[in-house]
Formats: C-alpha cells, sequence, structure tokens
C-alpha cells in the first residue's frame, strides 16, 4: 500500500515514522501525568506506548522481511554506501537499549507500584526518554535517506 508522506516509503513505514515523531511528545505528556500525582495513568500509558511500538516495530520488521520495503530502499543514492550504514548502526543501537531499557522500566517499576521505588525511577526514565528521542531522530535520519532522497 502507498504511503502518504510523499516519499518512496510505503504506508506501513510511513505510519511507523510518524508515530515515531509524535513519541517523545506522548512520553513528556506520561511524565506531566505522574509529576501531577497521576501515577495510574503514567504506568498505564508508558505500557500502552510501549505496546504499540513494540507491534508497529514488528510490522516494521514484516514489512522489511516480506514487503517490498527493501527493494524500494535500494532505489535510494545511500544504498550500500558506508554514511546510510553508520547511520542504521547508530540507529540498532538506540533502538535496541531502548527497546530492552523502557521495557525493563516497565517490569521493574510494575512489580513495585505503588509501594516506594528502591531505585531512582526518575533518572531511569529521563535516560530512557533520550535514548528513546536519538532513536526516533536516527530513524528520521534512516528514512530520509532511504525514501525521501
Amino acid at each position: 500500500m502507498e504511503g502518504f508522506l510523499g516519499t518512496r516509503g510505503d504506508f506501513i513505514v510511513d505510519f511507523v515514522m510518524t508515530v515515531s515523531g509524535f513519541l517523545p511528545f506522548l512520553l513528556l505528556f506520561t511524565f506531566y501525568l505522574a509529576a501531577n500525582g497521576r501515577h495510574d495513568a503514567h504506568k498505564y500509558l508508558q505500557i500502552t506506548l510501549f505496546s504499540i511500538v513494540t507491534l508497529l516495530v514488528l510490522a516494521l520488521e514484516w514489512d522489511v522481511r516480506f514487503g517490498n520495503l527493501s527493494g524500494i530502499s535500494k532505489q535510494s543514492p545511500y544504498a550500500g554506501t558506508t554514511e546510510l550504514m553508520v547511520v542504521f548502526i547508530v540507529h540498532l543501537f538506540f533502538a535496541l537499549t531502548s527497546f530492552f531499557g523502557w521495557l525493563w522500566l516497565i517490569i521493574k517499576s510494575t512489580k513495585r507500584y505503588p509501594t516506594f521505588f528502591d531505585f531512582n525511577h526518575k533518572k531511569w526514565g529521563k535516560i530512557i526518554f533520550w535514548d528513546i528521542v536519538l532513536m526516533a531522530v536516527t530513524g528520521w535520519m534512516l528514512y530520509l535517506m532511504s525514501f525521501a532522497s
């Protein structure tokens, strides 16, 4: 299915990129909820966002492996270049560390909630937030290099 962002990307990759653009702002909103004492809403929205992002990544992986996304990306002038490979490796690093960090924080926090956390939940939340921001930025770099140039 054709994408909606005006590039060579298909619907799935365009949808994933759109969500990744909004994700940091949605996460900031969950921080706002927690800061204002709405811890249940913070918890459930974090779990929901993590679940949605996980499903979207699985859809994107399916699209790369079984759809025509890899063929489309080969039309890019960056296909096969060192620049694209470096951006991909950096993106993969942030994608993996943010996924496993976010998962760890959700599991650790859910086990202890609503009692007092014996670890610095807020500090780890900020670290993982910036990891997710860098994952989104490098994801957009990959998107632009692969589908918009």
